[in-house]
């Protein structure tokens, strides 16, 4: 509002300071041109009467002049004194002596005109011309006046005008900053009121659009994250589970052969015990060592991306000795990063696991393969459960976070006879 203001009031300036030096030029070619019509009839009327008295009954007949505005003319007698002169004539609107000041300031002066007048060749008196602007002054005073009027009218048109249009810009605008700080705050909050201009309409279409967005991956979030906890304490009571189970029976299975071999008397005896007791220990480290894989992925950075991966989907079909498992395992390009090298073997190990929990399949396709620019898996299972519906649990939502962290894409979608999932990672 301010810069609008200063922009006008400098139009308004240089607008008065070109009709000020406009003016005056044409102030004195008018004055100018009206001195010289007047020497020119007065020179041509002595010139025609050289030797005639003027100053008889006032022979010029200057106090006739009514309506001279540019010039006074005096006759004047051999003492210089006045005996004849036109009648001044000013404007019903004087202009300022200021404004007159500033004309003549930036005028040059203009000059006096004096014709000597003669009786039988000696002179007898003169006729003084002098350059009167001021009426000229007071008309372009008045054109000024008038012009400032509309200026001042033009410029409190402008500012209402612009005070109308930023109000209706800066409500809309309001509301907006407001659902912004709503965001913030967690509040998605749509606005469906038409602010009645296009552009911010469109904004406020991007603003709803973002809203939705945020809103669905704040609950998405959510969810995730209740659910992450829940998996959590499932896999705690599951490692508790095989802690007791598998862990603790082996531990007190040592313990009694153990004993049991210390009680007996017989070499032979006391070796079927210590059969047992080697037996058992291999039992524990096998499943210790499942465990460690579970939980870490040390194995990655010993055997490499593709060995790891491979040693993976070989554990699950032995696990799954029923099930037919076609696996193409191709990884040539090993400067992965350790969070790319992370998130391929946890979506692969959290989609055989889902094909546990999720499905019975007598076939099994795991497939991943490079390009010059992309890491590809696909993998298929036939074992969809009839009478149970799709559901994008905990699994894909992880998965879903995790690809999504290294730029790739997941996309998963069901079939009649099986359920497919496919990944892309781009290669850097």
């Amino acid at each position: 509002m301010i810069i609008v203001n200063l922009l006008l009031f400098i139009a308004i300036a240089i607008g008065f300071i070109s009709v000020v030096y406009t003016s005056k030029n044409a102030v004195r070619s008018e004055i100018e041109s009206s001195m010289h019509l007047a020497e020119f009839s007065i020179e041509s009327g002595i010139k025609k009467n050289p030797d005639l008295y003027l100053f008889q009954d006032n022979l010029l007949g200057l106090s006739q002049l009514k309506s001279l505005r540019h010039l006074s003319i005096r006759l004047l007698d051999i003492n210089g004194q006045v005996v004849d002169e036109n009648r001044a004539v000013r404007s019903e609107s004087p202009s300022p002596i200021w404004f007159q000041n500033v004309l003549n300031f930036y005028s040059k002066e203009l000059r006096q005109t004096e014709i000597k007048l003669k009786k039988f060749g000696e002179v007898v008196g003169a006729v003084n011309i002098i350059p009167n602007p001021v009426y000229e002054y007071d008309e372009i005073w008045q054109q000024i006046k008038n012009g400032l009027i509309i200026a001042a009218i033009f410029f409190l048109m402008v500012n209402i005008s612009i005070y109308f249009l930023f109000e209706k810009l800066i409500s809309p605008i309001n509301q907006i900053i407001l659902g912004f700080q709503s965001l913030e705050q967690g509040k998605y909050v749509k606005n469906n009121k038409s602010f009645g201009i296009p552009e911010l309409d469109l904004l406020r279409l991007k603003y709803n659009q973002l809203t939705a967005k945020l809103k669905k991956n704040d609950r998405s979030i959510h969810l995730l994250t209740t659910k992450l906890m829940e998996v959590q304490e499932v896999e705690k009571k599951e490692i508790a589970r095989n802690l007791h189970d598998e862990i603790g029976q082996s531990l007190a299975a040592i313990q009694v052969e153990a004993t049991s071999a210390q009680t007996v008397s017989s070499f032979k005896e006391s070796k079927k015990h210590t059969s047992v007791i080697i037996q058992t220990t291999k039992d524990l480290m096998d499943l210790t060592r499942n465990i460690i894989k579970r939980l870490s992925l040390g194995i990655v950075d010993d055997l490499g991306l593709e060995d790891a991966l491979i040693d993976l989907v070989s554990a699950w079909e032995k696990q799954n000795n029923k099930v037919v498992v076609i696996k193409k395992i191709n990884i040539t390009h090993q400067k992965y990063s350790n969070k790319a090298r992370e998130s391929v073997y946890r979506c692969i190990q959290e989609s055989l696991t889902n094909i546990n929990k999720h499905s019975r399949p007598t076939h099994v396709s795991v497939t991943i393969e490079e390009t010059k620019s992309t890491l590809s898996i696909w993998i298929k299972n036939n074992g969809i459960l009839k009478n149970k519906s799709f559901t994008q649990g905990v699994g894909l939502l992880g998965m879903l976070e995790r690809i999504s962290s290294i730029k790739g894409t997941l996309n998963f979608f069901q079939r009649a006879d099986s359920f497919n999932l496919k990944i892309q990672i781009p290669i850097r």
